[in-house]
């Protein structure tokens, strides 16, 4: 008798397990597969410098001039370098726009005080390369400049051709500026 009912629950056993439904295996692939339905674009954005960057010099020409030179990136600017997209992840890699704040004292006294950056220079020329340029940098001739006039280095890159203009500012004792192209790689 314990035969018969062990027998009996074996065989309900067996047929209870055997009614179709699907397979660990397989309710994981369709766990997975609803998962990847519900997902969402991912976008990974990339920005060079990742923080922001500050230069700050101070220099002294000649014991006649003071000039101070701020270069910063612009935290809500940037320009677009590159862009991949697949399925369901597109990358963006950005370059941020950079500006700088000149000031030259004369005897104390200020003669020129400006804000430089591409956007200035992109209304005076209707070159391409203005289109993705920034600023990358400025800084004091120190060998160029004396006791007359300050020479400035200026260089303005576009990180999407890889392309730069090199400017040289020169300010005189009266402040007044004369900017001259040097060198351009397009």
């Amino acid at each position: 008798m314990k035969r018969s009912i062990l027998i009996i629950v074996l065989v309900a056993i067996a047929i209870f397990s055997c009614d179709r439904r699907e397979s660990a295996r397989e309710n994981l692939q369709n766990s997975i597969s609803e998962f990847n339905k519900k997902q969402t674009n991912l976008e990974v954005v990339t920005y060079f410098p990742e923080a922001y960057t500050e230069i700050q010099t101070d220099s002294l020409i000649s014991n006649t001039f003071k000039v101070s030179i701020k270069n910063y990136a612009v935290m809500d600017s940037q320009i677009l370098v590159s862009s991949e997209a697949d399925d369901k992840k597109t990358k963006l890699n950005y370059h941020r726009v950079f500006e700088s704040e000149i000031r030259i004292d004369l005897a104390s006294k200020n003669i020129f005080d400006a804000k430089i950056n591409a956007e200035a220079f992109k209304s005076a020329s209707s070159s391409e390369f203005w289109d993705n340029a920034t600023l990358e940098h400025v800084w004091v001739n120190q060998e160029a400049s004396n006791t007359s006039e300050v020479n400035l280095g200026l260089s303005f890159i576009n990180p999407n051709s890889n392309a730069y203009k090199l400017y040289e500012l020169v300010v005189d004792t009266n402040g007044t500026q004369y900017i001259n192209l040097i060198e351009e790689h397009s």
